[in-house]
């Protein structure tokens, strides 16, 4: 049999923005007769030049709100004192005739169970609501297939794996798709900007553009998966503050009434003022509580753009370099957490400080830079900011019933509270409060429902011993262990991958400045994977001797070993979710503890410990 693994990579083209890195990873794994591949796309990262300047919007507006509608039920007639002459006041009327405003019937929404916010059908009018104001660059599919190479004993039955044979066996083949995804920066502008501006909020968005049959299916995830992420969390927050009005009214469907008619209210000039002020506190509350995940917006309308007789193409050239939108193709908005990655950040720290700027003296001479912080603090940051923010992002995923699917170094943002978003990623950086994980590339997520009905799911649960919703064994069980186990094994996935994602960032950054004695070891994703599944077969004890031989590890693997090597264990209940899981539903014991979930490692005690 064999194993095929498909990677996925990113293209970029850069006009004087930012270094950025954005990637997504996916797992999929497929059979036919004799063999098995594995299927897992990433975005690689992304180079880009490193004369960005960040945008910082001021309050124009002095704290005064703009665009408000002022009462027009009372006419705007002078006070008059008693003692002043009784003048004929209809000859000097001055009273502005009231508008009258159109009112068009939309038909209603039918996802008010799954978004509240009313994300996946806000439209945005291109021009009046959302300029457009850079380009950041392009997304692509690369497939990397590894293949692995199975035989079985005739008569056992029993499988094995096997080594390919070179010359007539590949190891690994690759494919690209080219571009489907494209980057904007861009600004939210009219009234709403100016309001945004006037509470300190910022006005800055990021916009996709979607193209292609492929790129419109990440687009329709992307949308579904957001909608119902931002939901869930805003529900459970307004639950636990006891907000009762505010989520009754979203519950009631006014939010997504008031988003599904923002377009079309605009071109009738019908104030959008309610819906501007959902738009307000949803981003309120995303900021004050920072939520773990990229928020949706909306889409951009281009309908404007594509009726204008006097439309010039160059138009798009002349101020972004690129070429004008592609018919058909989809726009969505997000909110702006800048573009800084865990990718990015996942490098030693003596490498991050020599790319920062030389800082000069009063005299234009260079300065030596400071050093770095101490470890400890360091430490602290990655594990109890950086580590617990991931794990955060995913369970609040799960728990609102989505997988993510694509989980890699470049899925996660390290973003910042301030308006300077590259902070996070600065090897100085060791303040808690200023910093925020933000999963985002929702693309190839699903709902738990979706997922576990897929034909290549089903296909990777069966190689651990789990039966398919649609197998034989479940249409005659008499319980739900089969769709439970299911359900678990489409978490575990996420689990899986992030538990890579942690030993990237913990044996990169932590580790000790690189020497000709002891040089940096691999640390890309396909070198782990290797390492832990293949030469050591899946025994953490053998991975932790491996670690421990690297002196360029020395700090990272006695930060694991604190508390009783409480953070080989947490790395065991990630990288080993699957094989656990498999476990648990073979022995067959309903008494059995459930299967570990992402909110439950939150109190794992790696996170618990005190790190000084």
């Amino acid at each position: 049999m064999m194993t095929t693994i498909f990677l996925l990579t990113l293209s970029i083209g850069i006009q004087n923005i930012c270094d950025a890195f954005i990637a997504h990873s996916i797992c999929n794994r497929k059979v036919t007769n004799n063999i098995i591949w594995q299927q897992e796309m990433k975005w690689q990262p992304l180079h880009m030049t490193d004369q960005e300047k960040e945008e910082i919007f001021f309050d124009d507006f002095s704290g005064v709100s703009i665009g408000e509608i002022a009462n027009s039920d009372t006419p705007s007639t002078p006070k008059i004192d008693d003692e002043l002459p009784d003048f004929d006041f209809d000859e000097y009327d001055d009273t502005q005739e009231e508008k009258e405003l159109i009112s068009i019937p939309l038909p209603k929404a039918v996802t008010t169970t799954q978004d509240l916010t009313g994300c996946t059908l806000r439209e945005f009018s291109f021009g009046p609501d959302i300029m457009l104001s850079s380009y950041a660059g392009s997304l692509g599919f690369d497939k990397v297939t590894d293949w692995q190479y199975y035989e079985t004993d005739t008569y056992s039955g029993e499988r094995k794996q096997v080594s390919p044979r070179r010359i007539t066996q590949p190891s690994r083949t690759k494919s690209s798709s080219g571009s489907v995804v494209r980057l904007f920066r861009g600004e939210i502008g009219g009234k709403l900007g100016g309001k945004l501006r006037s509470r300190g909020l910022d006005c800055r968005v990021w916009i996709k553009e979607y193209s292609g049959e492929e790129a419109l299916e990440l687009a329709r995830r992307e949308k579904m998966g957001l909608g119902r992420i931002q939901s869930a969390w805003l529900k459970q927050y307004l639950q636990r503050i006891n907000n009762n009005d505010l989520l009754e009214s979203m519950e009631d469907g006014e939010w997504i009434d008031l988003a599904q008619r923002r377009y079309v209210d605009g071109l009738t000039d019908t104030p959008t003022n309610k819906d501007d002020e959902n738009i307000i506190t949803l981003m309120e509350l995303l900021l004050s509580q920072k939520a773990k995940f990229t928020s949706l917006l909306g889409e951009l309308n281009l309908s404007d753009y594509w009726d204008d007789e006097n439309i010039d193409a160059n138009e798009w050239y002349k101020s972004l370099g690129v070429k004008p939108p592609q018919a058909g193709s989809i726009w969505l908005i997000f909110d702006y957490h800048g573009i800084s990655t865990a990718a990015s950040y996942a490098v030693p720290s003596i490498i991050q400080r020599s790319k920062l700027p030389p800082k000069r003296g009063p005299f234009g001479g260079p300065m030596e830079a400071p050093p770095l912080p101490p470890f400890n603090e360091r430490a602290r940051y990655m594990v109890q900011g950086i580590l617990k923010g991931m794990l955060t992002s995913v369970a609040s995923a799960h728990e609102a019933g989505i997988v993510h699917r694509s989980i890699g170094r470049n899925s996660f943002i390290l973003s910042s509270v301030g308006q300077d978003k590259r902070e996070a990623t600065s090897p100085y950086a060791v303040v808690l409060a200023r910093l925020r994980v933000i999963l985002s590339d929702w693309g190839f997520s699903a709902s738990v429902e979706e997922a576990i009905q897929e034909k290549e799911f089903g296909v990777r649960s069966r190689m651990f011993g789990i039966p398919t919703i649609y197998s034989y064994e479940n249409q005659v069980a008499t319980d739900d262990r089969i769709s439970d186990a299911a359900e678990y094994f489409a978490k575990a996935e996420d689990l899986q991958a992030l538990g890579f994602v942690f030993l990237a960032m913990l044996f990169s950054t932590l580790a000790e400045p690189a020497t000709l004695s002891a040089p940096m070891p691999a640390n890309d994703d396909d070198t782990w994977q290797r390492l832990f599944n293949e030469i050591f077969d899946l025994d953490m004890d053998s991975f932790r001797d491996y670690c421990k031989n690297e002196d360029i590890w020395d700090g990272v693997v006695e930060l694991l070993d604190r508390e009783d090597k409480a953070g080989w264990s947490l790395l065991g209940d990630l990288l080993l979710a699957r094989e656990r899981l498999s476990d648990w539903y073979k022995e067959g014991d309903e008494e059995r503890d459930e299967p570990i979930s992402a909110t439950e490692l939150l109190e794992h005690p790696f996170f618990q410990m005190r790190i000084i």
